[in-house]
């Protein structure tokens, strides 16, 4: 990992390439720094940390691929200062590994997350949910977020307007194509992470989508309080995915999303569930 501290401090006041996010400076076999995608947004977006964290797990880990982590948002980030994860290492087993990452600034913690990997493996037992039919082809969408194009994220939502920019109330079912406009290399933890930060980009409009609210509907307050990702299979992020989700439940001020993304070939690749904290105050 390539130490780009004096370019981060250089760039400080323009959003960073998902390349440079993901290159973490390394300070010790088990600690690292990162720092935020936009340093002038008002909190940190919450699947950059994640996908750091992951980042900061794979560097500790030989031969393995990670299959799954389970990440807790605990405080907001605050994008102009640096974030430092540290390295727990759980586990080293014959076929899996176990870490757990802490993620901090100014010795606060803002995430938590616990990520397994295993060793290549081929099994007799094989099947999958089929790719959803009735979404349109990435072909047939325009991108239409400009805070992922910034960094080098192509993002093709298939309702439009986006969930969360109106308070029309609609099913509740949302599907996402997306993909890395950067070339990301060999490495199979940089196509993960990558898709580890796109896949938090959902999230929350899936959430809204059954409800009569828009983000900046007076006394609206929303949170993604943790995030968990499956990886099944390996792929290249570098071609487009489609993130199919649903949300199953609202309840108790907490929404709950759950997705399952595929790559443009119809194999799905990893499946997501997120929940979050949704509320009206006054």
């Amino acid at each position: 990992m390539n130490n780009r501290a004096g370019r981060h401090e250089a760039g400080r006041s323009m959003s960073r390439s998902l390349v440079d996010i993901l290159t973490l400076e390394r300070s010790g076999p088990d600690n690292f720094r990162g720092w935020a995608a936009n340093p002038d947004a008002p909190r940190i977006f919450g699947g950059s940390v994640v996908a750091q964290a992951l980042m900061a797990a794979a560097a500790t880990v030989d031969g393995r691929a990670c299959h799954s982590l389970h990440a807790y948002f605990i405080h907001p980030g605050d994008g102009t200062r640096p974030i430092l994860f540290e390295v727990d290492r759980a586990r080293d087993g014959g076929m899996f590994a176990t870490r757990r990452v802490v993620a901090l600034q100014d010795g606060r913690q803002i995430l938590n997350m616990a990520a397994s990997f295993q060793a290549t493996a081929t099994g007799l037992f094989d099947h999958q949910h089929a790719m959803p039919a009735d979404v349109p082809g990435v072909d047939a969408l325009s991108d239409d977020d400009l805070r992922g194009a910034a960094i080098g994220l192509q993002l093709r939502n298939s309702c439009l307007p986006r969930p969360g920019m109106t308070a029309d109330v609609r099913p509740p079912h949302h599907a996402m194509w997306f993909r890395s406009r950067l070339p990301l290399g060999d490495d199979p933890a940089m196509h993960q992470a990558a898709l580890a930060y796109a896949s938090d980009y959902p999230q929350l409009p899936t959430i809204v989508q059954p409800h009569p609210v828009t983000w900046r509907t007076p006394g609206f307050q929303f949170t993604s309080l943790d995030h968990s990702l499956w990886f099944h299979r390996p792929f290249d992020f570098t071609r487009w995915h489609l993130c199919s989700l649903d949300t199953p439940i609202s309840a108790g001020e907490r929404g709950l999303s759950r997705g399952t993304i595929y790559d443009v070939d119809g194999l799905l690749v990893a499946s997501v569930a997120q929940e979050a904290m949704i509320r009206m105050r006054g």
